[in-house]
């Protein structure tokens, strides 16, 4: 089967918070970002979340070297699947999700002493 995917993917490794509502409460719980593209994201995390499932996902991309801020990325999804990574010690989950809304949130930088 060849790729089915509309968008380049590009692989990254970040800390990835992750949001999910259900029933009046929120759950909140830190994932790794494996990889991302304009329109899905999927990241590894040791809480299964069904397929259905709407997420809110942060996370900051590095400083650029001559700008010295990282951004706040904020991203609303819907989770796709979930798969149970093989060969870890604990149970480890491949969560794919289709991203709804993107959000980039520059630091505010102020000269207040």
């Amino acid at each position: 089967m060849g790729e089915r995917r509309k968008a380049r993917r590009f692989e990254v490794y970040l800390p990835l918070q992750v949001s999910t509502s259900g029933k009046g409460c929120s759950d909140f719980y830190s994932a790794q970002l494996r990889d991302i593209s304009r329109s899905g994201i999927f990241f590894h995390s040791s809480a299964p979340i069904a397929p259905g499932t709407a997420v809110e996902l942060t996370f900051a991309l590095p400083a650029e070297r001559d700008r010295g801020t990282s951004v706040l990325v904020r991203a609303s999804a819907n989770a796709l699947r979930m798969t149970e990574l093989d060969g870890e010690t604990s149970p480890i989950y491949g969560i794919a999700a289709r991203i709804d809304r993107l959000d980039f949130v520059r630091p505010v930088i102020t000269n207040a002493a």
